[in-house]
């Protein structure tokens, strides 16, 4: 008797291992292992985010007291892996200056801008947005 239940226990196992591996990976498993220090570098730190509609991609304002500069930082939620519309933005608070990275990019965009004295505004778009979206100004220096 124990062999026979020892053998459907053993059945069983298996058949529930079989069933645990069929199960779809859940929304987070979209997330990505990319951020902000790995787009824009290690010295940036993140001082502001937001997501862009439908929460396919984020945007990352970071700054970096060894290089002085802002870099912003548009990395992507779902698709990741895959070319696909993505790009960040920074300008200054009167809206010149404006330096950006707008491509077909797998994983991020990112684009620095120096701006010592000014206020900046910063935004991102992806292939869901349609459009830039940004925040600013502010982050004055």
């Amino acid at each position: 008797m124990f062999r026979r239940n020892s053998a459907r226990t053993t059945a069983l196992a298996v058949m529930a291992g079989s069933i645990l591996l069929a199960v779809p990976a859940t929304a987070d498993a979209t997330t990505t292992a990319y951020t902000p220090q790995t787009a824009c570098g290690s010295s940036y730190a993140t001082i502001d985010s937001f997501n862009l509609p439908g929460g396919t991609s984020t945007v990352y304002l970071t700054y970096s007291r060894t290089t002085g500069k802002n870099c912003v930082a548009t990395i992507k939620n779902t698709r990741t892996g895959s070319p696909t519309l993505t790009g960040a933005y920074l300008t200054y608070g009167d809206g010149s200056g404006r330096q950006q990275d707008l491509g077909n990019y797998s994983y991020y965009a990112a684009a620095y801008l120096s701006a010592p004295g000014q206020c900046i505004y910063y935004g991102g778009r992806d292939y869901n947005s349609g459009d830039w979206w940004g925040k600013g100004p502010g982050w004055c220096s």
